[in-house]
């Protein structure tokens, strides 16, 4: 190691003992120092210099520090950092302060750290001024460096995070005032500086959120809690933006509020997600309850059984749920326009009973909601209950229909039992007569005559009741042949004429069929012309009038039997083909008959795909009754 011509010291010498103290004091000082040589060598270095840059004594490196081929003044190092140039003043006779620089050992060829030091160059004179020495001390501040270094980093990093992220980041003074500058704040909500420092950032808040807002603000700065809050912001584009924002007291380590830090997230999406959830489930809710009364109203109106009652509960259930002042129930087929046009009606609203055919049986109309108008939703319930009840409706009617059909056969049971009774008691008197053995033989022709007709009555209810059976149970067979219109009137006409006869009326025949032919079953038609007659001649006084017309109808043979009788009434005259029906007898039972005939008349003329219509203008009108058939053969 060279030592410094300050501290070199000849073995003759006698006072040594300056020179000793000052290199103990040299290699004990605990700031690193570097004695140079006039020229830039280096002369002589303390324990701290090796520790500070770890090249020890003894080392190679050392050995070229101190050789004349390393030079501070040529320094690659201090020369681009421009300590060089301070180092030179030095050289000159001025005590410079060196600023901090980096010095990496690496580039000597050493292993050390890189080091972070300030220094000081302080030029060592003689008695005559001139300079013999230069003191290099150096001060290790790399671990000041590297925590700055550390910290910028960690700031940089921060700003980089703030910028990048979708949140607004914001500090505010321990009383609560915006004094620094937040980028993201200005960018969001488009104030200035100037406009949001201070309480001016509450500007950028709803006004139904401002004051509220506010107030919870201050409260926690006095608290010095945590600020947790929800408040529309003003976005640039003037749109409201709902924001959560969390502000965090930060202390010092004497507990007061050094600054407050805090952000703001947007979170308008799922705000509006929260709040369209939440409509929602209260519409479910409401539409839960609602459909909880629909079935409550479906299952009264289930349970009753006539339609009176049936519109009662409509009306009742529908003013309930719909929660209107007035309902009503019209059971008519005349509502066809009302209906398709009643929804323009303001505050009214009306849906058609529509049945399980699709036939327009009525109409429920509602007016006067309570609160707003009509919805599609109430019409969708409406709708529903309408449903519901146009089979409730439908029901009650089938049930009313099958009462009267049960009526209706009670009837027939007790006037069955009172015609296959009526022909008993002739038989019996005629014969008793024969059994006596003593009647004259006119007597005797006269009696068999009485059992023989008698017989034959019983006999014809027997085949009317059998024919029955047959229609019940869809057994009758047609034997099809091509027929003669004309020819079937004249053998009806001549079985009916006895009757006919002997109730004196006048029977007409007129018109034709055109040379037309009908496919059909000749025994069964003939019935049906003979039922149709013999009901005519039944159901009019005695000398009455009865037409029997043919005429041809594009492709069809169209046969009426019309008379001048006793007519049908407008409630019996929809029932008048059905089984069992028959019309009010006279005092005199002068009609008779089990009321099978004409159900008999309908389904045969349904088996030969043809239509039988009935039509009167009232009692007292007389009655026309129509066949029509498909007609074979030239138009």
């Amino acid at each position: 190691m060279l030592s410094s011509p300050a501290l070199q010291t000849s073995p003759a010498d006698s006072d040594a003992g300056p020179h000793v103290r000052f290199r103990e004091l040299f290699e004990q000082c605990p700031v690193s120092l570097q004695i140079l040589g006039p020229d830039g060598r280096t002369l002589r270095v303390n324990q701290a210099w090796e520790d500070l840059w770890e090249i020890r004594a003894g080392t190679s490196l050392m050995a070229f520090v101190m050789s004349a081929d390393y030079n501070v003044l040529r320094d690659s190092q201090l020369i681009q950092s421009g300590i060089a140039l301070l180092l030179e003043r030095a050289f000159q006779g001025e005590s410079v302060r060196i600023p901090v620089g980096r010095y990496d050992v690496a580039a000597l060829g050493g292993s050390g750290p890189v080091r972070w030091v300030a220094a000081r160059a302080h030029p060592i004179k003689d008695n005559g001024g001139n300079i013999v020495e230069v003191m290099l001390m150096h001060e290790d501040v790399t671990e000041k460096m590297e925590a700055e270094n550390a910290l910028r980093i960690r700031e940089e990093r921060f700003r980089s995070l703030v910028t990048a992220t979708s949140q607004i980041v914001w500090s505010n003074t321990p009383d609560g005032r915006v004094d620094e500058d937040s980028p993201s704040w200005r960018a969001f909500t488009g104030q200035t500086y100037e406009e949001w420092r201070g309480f001016g950032w509450l500007d950028a808040v709803h006004p139904d959120d401002r004051d509220t807002t506010k107030a919870a603000w201050l409260a926690c700065v006095a608290a010095k809690t945590l600020f947790e809050a929800r408040y529309r912001l003003r976005r640039a584009d003037g749109d409201y933006r709902w924001t959560e924002v969390r502000g965090v007291p930060i202390l010092d380590a004497e507990g007061a509020i050094r600054e407050w830090i805090g952000t703001n997230t947007d979170i308008h999406e799922s705000v509006l997600a929260e709040a369209e959830l939440a409509q929602r489930l209260e519409r479910e809710k409401r539409n839960a309850a609602l459909l909880a009364k629909v079935a409550q109203a479906a299952r009264k109106l289930q349970t009753v059984l006539w339609s009176g009652d049936i519109a009662e509960v409509l009306v009742n259930e529908v003013r309930d749920i719909l929660q209107a002042h007035h309902a009503v129930v019209s059971l008519s087929n005349n509502h066809a326009e009302v209906c398709r046009t009643d929804q323009a009606m303001r505050g009214r609203l009306a849906v058609p009973l529509i049945d399980r055919t699709g036939m327009n049986i009525g109409l429920i109309q509602v007016s006067g909601k309570k609160e707003g108008e009509f919805s599609d939703e109430d019409e969708a319930i409406l709708v529903q209950l309408a449903s519901i009840a146009a089979n409730g409706f439908e029901n009650a009617r089938l049930y009313q229909s099958l009462q009267e059909q049960d009526r209706r056969k009670d009837e027939f049971l007790a006037m069955l039992a009172h015609e296959l009774r009526n022909p008993l008691a002739p038989i019996s008197a005629a014969a008793e007569v024969l059994k006596l053995g003593t009647a004259s033989d006119d007597r005797i022709r006269q009696s068999s005559s009485v059992i023989g007709r008698q017989v034959r009555h019983l006999k014809s209810l027997i085949d009317d009741l059998l024919d029955v059976s047959r229609v019940t149970r869809g057994l009758i067979q047609l034997d099809l042949a091509l027929l003669d219109p004309m020819a079937l009137v004249a053998s009806a006409v001549e079985q009916s004429q006895p009757l006919i006869g002997a109730r004196a009326h006048v029977l007409a025949v007129e018109g034709d069929a055109g040379g037309a032919q009908i496919r059909g079953d000749a025994n069964r038609l003939v019935q049906v012309l003979v039922n149709l007659l013999n009901n005519a001649a039944k159901y009019t006084p005695e000398g009455g009038r009865i037409a029997l017309t043919v005429s041809r109808d594009a492709d069809r043979v169209i046969i009426s039997v019309r008379d001048n009788g006793t007519g049908i009434e407008a409630g019996m005259l929809p029932h008048i083909f059905d089984l069992f029906t028959q019309a009010k007898r006279t005092p005199d039972r002068a009609q008779g008959g089990l009321g099978i005939g004409l159900a008999l008349v309908k389904t045969i003329i349904s088996l030969h795909d043809g239509r039988v219509t009935a039509h009167s203008d009232g009692l007292g009108a007389g009655s026309v009754f129509t066949i029509a058939l498909n007609a074979v053969g030239p138009t």
